[in-house]
């Protein structure tokens, strides 16, 4: 898979587009927890969403598919960044790190457009740290070839 270099810059616009997410979130379950998500596409575009919760508690849509659907959904399937952030810590400071389906999916769309995607663990402060899917997957379902 490639890289695709994003400036500092830009990480952080996508860490604050992912912040902006969270006012949208339907969040039924727990009632204060909210993720919010967004994808930067080899176009330049970026691609928002929020998790949307369920009463059921298993019926819901993780913040990253949905962001990663809605991309889909206007034909951009090439995604060279994904940034996630989470109101779980009162203070702020935790980087929020995708849940290991979430990895999973990004893990996929990466094999399906070569682009070895960077994931920024965002906070509510604008902070993140970065890694790559290949380095936060490092043992896919499928196995790959």
């Amino acid at each position: 898979m490639s890289q695709r270099q994003i400036s500092n810059d830009r990480r952080g616009e996508l860490v604050r587009a992912a912040i902006e997410a969270l006012a949208t979130a339907n969040a039924v379950q727990p009632a204060n927890l909210r993720f919010g998500a967004a994808v930067l596409t080899q176009s330049g575009n970026v691609y928002t969403s929020s998790v949307f919760w369920s009463a059921t508690s298993t019926l819901l849509l993780h913040a990253e598919h949905a962001a990663l659907a809605h991309a889909a959904s206007h034909g951009e399937r090439d995604v060279v960044a994904v940034a996630c952030v989470s109101t779980e810590d009162p203070d702020g400071r935790r980087y929020c790190h995708p849940c290991g389906i979430c990895r999973q999916l990004i893990y996929e769309s990466a094999q399906a457009s070569k682009i070895d995607v960077e994931v920024l663990m965002g906070n509510m402060r604008g902070e993140h740290v970065s890694k790559r899917v290949s380095e936060l997957v490092p043992y896919p379902w499928p196995p790959s070839e």
